[in-house]
């Protein structure tokens, strides 16, 4: 997979070519925080083939540079950089949890045909974790909070599954992840609390473009509620809950999940 350099930062990006039908636009993928593009990993061949699909791991995550702070204006520098790279005119933006955010961003002050929000951030508030990862060294809080430990795995299966969700697909995300999460430098984990008090609101007031929103009943990490808000900011949009799925709907859910984006791009393409 190649990466494009946007003001000295790499961005890696994965690529797919050309789309069968060329007049289909380009679904463009941005995952979660702190994600990767591996997140996407049961989506992305749904629409292989028949769209081009291109999947960033966004700057601070996955593949791409990773520096000290990270601003919404340089996820939209990157995206800009992505399509003027690729030469991608017509664009739908996928985006789950801070892709969401981002995407909410880029569609409020650029052209894209339409924008899937799955498990969207509307506001952004800190927490007790968030104060202990901004005021400890990493050497506390790495360990207990960011490697694979009973108190994890309990925490992980708690926050980001539904209770209903079998075992095997916790298990397989933890395959998927656990090196990855444990090998993130320490700013990684801050970026979201350096944008403490946002609000998704006047941007998304802004985007008059279609949109899908999907959210899991049971997501305590953006709840449902989110959704709604978000739902009723956007006038052109509908919202989905998805029963029994929680925050890792990707993993959950993924055949309902393919199926509603498919079904938003026949009605948005006629």
């Amino acid at each position: 997979m190649p990466f494009i350099n946007v003001d000295g930062i790499k961005i890696h990006f994965y690529d797919s070519g050309k789309a069968v039908e060329e007049n289909l636009p380009t679904l463009l993928f941005l995952h979660g925080s702190p994600g990767q593009i591996s997140n996407w990993k049961y989506i992305l061949p749904c629409f292989e083939g028949k769209y081009r699909v291109v999947a960033i791991d966004s700057r601070g995550y996955g593949k791409s540079d990773k520096p000290l702070r990270v601003t919404l204006e340089d996820y939209i520098k990157d995206i800009n950089a992505i399509r003027s790279e690729l030469g991608l005119e017509n664009v739908v933006l996928i985006g789950h949890s801070f892709g969401a955010m981002i995407a909410i961003e880029y569609a409020a002050q650029k052209y894209v045909n339409g924008t899937v929000l799955i498990g969207p951030v509307a506001y952004l508030k800190t927490d007790a974790i968030d104060k202990i990862i901004m005021h400890l060294p990493p050497a506390i809080w790495k360990p207990i909070l960011f490697k694979s430990n009973p108190l994890t795995r309990r925490m992980y299966k708690k926050m980001f599954f539904s209770p209903t969700t079998p075992d095997e697909v916790f298990l397989e995300f933890m395959k998927d992840n656990k090196d990855y999460i444990e090998s993130l430098p320490p700013q990684s984990f801050r970026y979201l609390i350096y944008l403490a008090g946002y609000s998704a609101k006047p941007s998304a007031e802004k985007v008059k473009v279609p949109t899908l929103i999907i959210v899991g009943e049971d997501d305590v990490v953006t709840p449902p509620e989110h959704a709604k808000l978000i739902h009723e900011w956007i006038r052109d949009s509908k919202l989905v809950i998805i029963p029994n799925a929680g925050h890792l709907i990707l993993y959950e859910k993924l055949e309902e999940i393919c199926r509603l984006i498919e079904d938003f791009l026949q009605r948005t393409l006629r």
